[in-house]
């Protein structure tokens, strides 16, 4: 009778330990897939920010210069943020509990995601700026 009853038990706990990995890289991979769309963005973020610095030393009236300068600084604080993000993420999550891991993969997406609606709004911002003094 034990025996039967072991079998069922080991069985739980093997799946259950499967179920909690398989829950931890569904996160990763969420995390992972905005890092990795955002690295795309970061790039084109890196050449506008190419496009303002050229802008500003080109750029003699001041009320131009003010606003490439108010632009570039949105892209570098976005472009700040993925390297921040970048250097705090540390994707080993062998040493801690299944609840740690889920805390913390939890708060990086969060994480991540604030970096994403950063460089968005900077890529947004700045390619706007770049087309319209393109055309004066």
């Amino acid at each position: 009778m034990k025996k039967l009853l072991l079998l069922p038990a080991v069985c739980l706990v093997l799946f259950g330990c499967a179920d909690k990995k398989a829950q931890e890289q569904s996160l990763m991979d969420s995390v992972i897939a905005v890092h990795q769309k955002d690295m795309g963005t970061d790039e084109q973020l890196l050449k506008n920010k190419t496009v303002l610095d050229s802008l500003a030393k080109k750029t003699a009236a001041a009320a131009l210069t003010d606003s490439v300068k108010l632009v570039l600084d949105k892209v570098i604080m976005a472009d700040s943020a993925m390297d921040v993000w970048m250097h705090g993420f540390n994707p080993d999550l062998t040493t801690k509990p299944h609840d740690a891991n889920m805390a913390y993969l939890a708060k990086q997406k969060k994480l991540i995601m604030q970096v994403d609606s950063q460089l968005n709004a900077a890529l947004g911002v700045s390619t706007k700026f770049i087309a319209k003094t393109k055309t004066k």
